[in-house]
């Protein structure tokens, strides 16, 4: 039925002409590349696709710097074939109806109103069964008059807003595939941040499936985005003194996002924390960490609440597939790190970040390995000592045992299993959906 859509600009509209004029051919070069049509044409405050894919409408409302789409018929500017195709959309519909019509033709010989109540009054003369609503219509067309041509619709949708992609510069995000960093990541889209996520694995292959799924689905809103991983050994983490592990995590995160934004040119590094939501994002944390890095850094969520966040992630469709959250790396964070201590650390774990940073790859889903329901041939329950990670500290090993690690996602249980293999002990692991589903626990 549909053959053009029209695409309304958002907050481009409110710049100056010199800089309106360059934001909305840039947002026109995206949607050209999204839909790969050549059929587009720029107007003032408009651009107009004379082609129609029913697939498009998707990937328009993930388009930074939409602000509505109209799917549209078109006609000539000439008030009889408009009334035509105006009554063909309300053809066997029962129920009220509204006309409103944008006229942007001053030139045309009615105004809009004059040629609302014209439109109005022929589609009631040819189907006196419907009736006109103009406050709460069961469907309304919409008509904008052109010069050249008219565009009418009956199907009006929202686009994200905001400015289009590669308005404001290229940034990093730091990319957990939870909840928040993807919602980090559309907030910041919206101010015309072009992104790549760069996702540090403590957790194992295995684990990249997750953070891959959520990476393609935030995607279609970044068409352009690449998947980054760095692959930290956890054994780095397990030298850190007690209460220091998380935070010095954090600080890894950042010192590599920051050599490899400097070695990939990034303007800026985005992350998905908000104020006091855990031990690492406490005001005193965050302004620790900080002093460990010089390029900008961006937190698009920092007064959000935790439901807010929720609420957007359900919105852009990441919170159904979210990647399980990582183990805890330790039971009692600190809230209040010291820079001398962390500093300390730092020289005992010695990483050379800049060094690291140049080894960081680009994945794909050629690179995932399927996830293995049995991570080894595992003994039976009543054969095995099962052991929960958080609880390791009251544990007293003995060689005679056979022992199960269980934590969360299977992350550290597998650091834990494997340190304790190498000693000797019999030891195996399983992350906690598995060991239910298999009644270990």
């Amino acid at each position: 039925m549909y053959d053009a859509i029209t695409v309304a600009v958002d907050e481009i509209w409110l710049k100056s002409e010199r800089v309106k004029n360059k934001l909305i051919k840039l947002l026109a070069k995206d949607i050209k590349n999204r839909i790969k049509s050549e059929k587009i044409k720029i107007g003032r405050g408009r651009i107009f696709i004379f082609d129609y894919k029913n697939e498009w409408i998707n990937i328009l409302t993930k388009t930074f710097g939409i602000r509505k789409i109209y799917v549209c018929k078109f006609c000539k500017s000439e008030i009889e074939e408009i009334k035509k195709l105006a009554l063909s959309f309300l053809k066997d519909f029962k129920g009220t109806f509204k006309v409103e019509v944008n006229r942007v033709d001053k030139k045309f010989p009615l105004n809009s109103l004059e040629i609302a109540k014209v439109i109005g009054s022929y589609i009631l003369e040819n189907n006196p069964e419907l009736k006109v609503n103009v406050k709460k219509p069961d469907k309304k067309i919409y008509i904008e008059i052109h010069k050249n041509f008219t565009l009418l619709s009956d199907k009006e949708l929202d686009g994200p807003g905001g400015l289009p992609l590669g308005a404001e510069g290229k940034g990093l995000v730091l990319f957990s595939a939870g909840i928040d960093s993807p919602v980090a990541a559309y907030l910041i889209g919206k101010r015309g941040l072009n992104l790549d996520f760069l996702f540090v694995n403590i957790a194992g292959k295995s684990y990249l499936n997750f953070v891959y799924r959520v990476f393609n689905k935030i995607k279609e809103y970044f068409p352009y985005s690449k998947l980054f991983v760095y692959e930290l050994d956890i054994e780095k983490l397990m030298q850190v003194r007690k209460g220091y592990k998380q935070i010095m995590f954090k600080v890894i995160l950042y010192k590599i996002a920051e050599q490899f934004a400097k070695f990939k040119n990034y303007d800026i590094i985005v992350t998905g924390e908000s104020l006091a939501q855990v031990s690492s994002q406490t005001l005193e944390s965050i302004k620790v960490l900080d002093e460990f890095i010089s390029i900008p850094i961006l937190r698009p969520l920092i007064g959000f609440n935790k439901e807010e966040i929720i609420n957007l992630s359900k919105k852009i469709g990441t919170f159904e597939i979210k990647a399980p959250e990582i183990c805890q790396l330790e039971k009692h964070p600190t809230t209040k790190p010291k820079k001398e201590i962390i500093l300390e650390e730092l020289n005992k774990i010695n990483i050379d970040f800049e060094a690291e940073a140049k080894n960081i790859k680009e994945i794909g889903e050629k690179d995932l390995e399927s996830i293995s329901e049995f991570l080894f041939s595992l003994p039976k329950k009543d054969e095995l000592s099962i052991v929960f990670v958080d609880e390791i500290e009251k544990i007293k090993m003995e060689k005679s045992k056979k022992y199960l690690f269980i934590c969360k996602t299977g992350a550290l249980a597998k650091y834990f299993a494997e340190k304790f293999r190498k000693e000797g002990f019999e030891a195996y692991y399983l992350d906690e959906k598995t060991a239910k589903r298999l009644g270990y626990i």
